[in-house]
Parts: C-alpha cells; sequence; structure tokens
C-alpha cells in the first residue's frame, strides 16, 4: 500500500514511517515544515508539504499523491498546550481531521483513513471505570481532550456515510526521540542531568499518584499498522497495556536505572487541574481484531528514552568542557 502520514515529522510519525517500511509498504511523509535531514528514514518518497487546516492544501496533497490510506497525526499532542489555547487545537486535531475526510470523501477514490484520537476522549475512567473498553460514552474532560472527541466523532460520522474510516484512541506512549513537556522525557532529562553532575537537584515533579496506561510508541505505532492492514471499517480501537502504572513508579524506575537518589520536590505549576487518579484502557478488541498485543516491556522503553537524555547530557557536558 502507499500511505500518506499527514504530520509525519512528529513524535509517533517517525516511529511509524519507519513500521510501514518494515512492513514493505510505500510511505508518503507530509507536514506542514520540511524536517531537518535525518529525521525520517531514507525510504519514504519525498516530503509532501500540507496543512491541514488549510482544504485547499488537504486537497492538493491527496490528489498529487493519490495514496491507498491516509493516518492523521497532524496535530497539538500536548495537553497543556492544547488546554493554553483550544482554539488552535480545534482547528488541528479537530478540524484538520475533517478536512482529510471530507478531501477524501470529495476525491471519490477508496481510501483508508486512520484517524489518531487519544484515549483521553473517556475522560476520568470512562462511565464504569477502568479498564475502559471502546463501547464507553465519550466523556472529554479537558479541551485537549474535547479537540480529540470532536474529530472521534467526526470519523464515525463520516464513517456512518460510507466512508472506510477506522478510529484509534491510544493511551499515554513514551519512548526514544519524545519531546520535553510529558512525563517521561521531562523526569528522564531531570535524571540525566543529576547522573551527568550538570545538577544537583531536587527533580521536581507534579501528582505523583495519578495512575495511568503507558506503552511504547514502537508497539502503539505497530497497532496503527495493524489497523490499517487489516482493521475494521467505522470501528474505534483502544491501543494502550491494559494496566495502570502510578506516575511515581515512572520516577523510581528511571533514578534506579541511573542508579541515583535524589530529593524530589512537588511544584504547584507542573499538577493539572481536575486530573482523575487512575485511568487504563482495555485492549481486548484491539487482539481480537488486529491481532495487536503490545511487546515492549515499561523498563526497557525507560530504559531507551533515559539513554537518550544521558546521550544528549553528555554531549553537553564535553561542549561546556
Amino acid at each position: 500500500m502507499r500511505i500518506l502520514v499527514l504530520g509525519a515529522a512528529g513524535f509517533a510519525g517517525r516511529h511509524l514511517c519507519a513500521e510501514l517500511l518494515r512492513r514493505g509498504h510505500g510511505v508518503l511523509p507530509a507536514g506542514r515544515s520540511v524536517p531537518p535531514p535525518g529525521v525520517l528514514p531514507e525510504s519514504c518518497e519525498p516530503w509532501r508539504a500540507c496543512d491541514v487546516t488549510e482544504p485547499d492544501s488537504v486537497r492538493g496533497t491527496l490528489e498529487g499523491s493519490a495514496p491507498d490510506a491516509v493516518v492523521t497525526l497532524a496535530g497539538v499532542a500536548s495537553p497543556p498546550v492544547a488546554n493554553r489555547d483550544p482554539a488552535a487545537a480545534m482547528r488541528v486535531n479537530a478540524l484538520g481531521v475533517v478536512h482529510v475526510l471530507d478531501a477524501v470523501e470529495r476525491s471519490g477514490a477508496r481510501v483508508r483513513v486512520a484517524v489518531v484520537t487519544s484515549g483521553e476522549v473517556y475522560g476520568r475512567g470512562g462511565a464504569s471505570g477502568s479498564p475502559i473498553e471502546e463501547s464507553e460514552p465519550l466523556r472529554p474532560a479537558s479541551l485537549y481532550a474535547v479537540s480529540k472527541a470532536a474529530a472521534d466523532e467526526a470519523a464515525r460520522a463520516f464513517a456512518a456515510r460510507g466512508q472506510d474510516v477506522v478510529v484509534l484512541r491510544p493511551f499515554n506512549h513514551a519512548g526514544p526521540g519524545q519531546a520535553p513537556g510529558f512525563v517521561c522525557p521531562d523526569f528522564a532529562s531531570q535524571v540525566a542531568a543529576i547522573a551527568r553532575g550538570l545538577h544537583r537537584g531536587p527533580i521536581e515533579v507534579g501528582n505523583l499518584d495519578v495512575e495511568r496506561d503507558f506503552s511504547d510508541v514502537r508497539d502503539v505505532v505497530r497497532g496503527y499498522a495493524c489497523a490499517i492492514e487489516r482493521g475494521r471499517a467505522g470501528e474505534a480501537y483502544n491501543l494502550c497495556s491494559g494496566r495502570a502504572t502510578p506516575v511515581r513508579t515512572i520516577l523510581e524506575e528511571l533514578c534506579s536505572i541511573a542508579g541515583i537518589e535524589p530529593e524530589v520536590r512537588v511544584a504547584s505549576d507542573r499538577r493539572r487541574v481536575g486530573e482523575g487518579k487512575g485511568t487504563w484502557g482495555s485492549r481486548a478488541k484491539a487482539a481480537r481484531d488486529l491481532g495487536w498485543e503490545p511487546a515492549i516491556p515499561l523498563r526497557r522503553t525507560l530504559l531507551d528514552v533515559l539513554d537518550g537524555e544521558m546521550n544528549a547530557r553528555g554531549a553537553a557536558a564535553a561542549a561546556v568542557g
């Protein structure tokens, strides 16, 4: 298949391009800005400029690419950033998806669209607690989640009109190359700075008592690929570990790997207003329909994240020295 990946230079996009190539697909990367050399695998087709907030840009990219499938990864990925600028989040996360679905429908071509939303669309644990299944109603509890839920509903509405759409709801995922501002790279950055002797501490944290469903990004993008290949049209799939992990465990694991026992300080500006204690999803449907199960243990993910941060801090120390 020839697969157009919108938002290909982003965190998950880069990993997805590599996974699709590994499976023998042709990869058509696209996004607003051309990524630096080395960000994407060399086997990808040439970069395509596409701004999902502009309908003409989306239509032009589709017409010039003639893909068999499209994946919507362009978006505001950080909940705090989305919550600070909800209008921008809605333009990209919600309206951007509508522009893609509308352009595909107008083209008249049979193109599969994999719409990536988020496990946050369920809100604080769903209607009947966790594990959350796909049949739970969407009850977004933040402006970020509202933008993702709007995209989710739009996808299902286009599917009801006969379009070949699958919806993917990834829960928290981490891995190599994740940007600062997310819990795993944030903790890993601070741990690495202390381990390299660049910072004395303390490590600043938010609420360590919340529990989240963490997966490795490499497992999650494998789920995206499985859904493109054999997901059922009109269906939504959770991509998750199926268990709740306390955020405190993430910090403890990273400190254990680095061999440090730093002071920890709770910073009020790192707490999210209204966050629930614990949410985790059910992966039973993805296992049944897609044959997908997560394979990478959390400790392996954290080792790889910390390794990247340690290398960055080592390079910084060498430059200063």
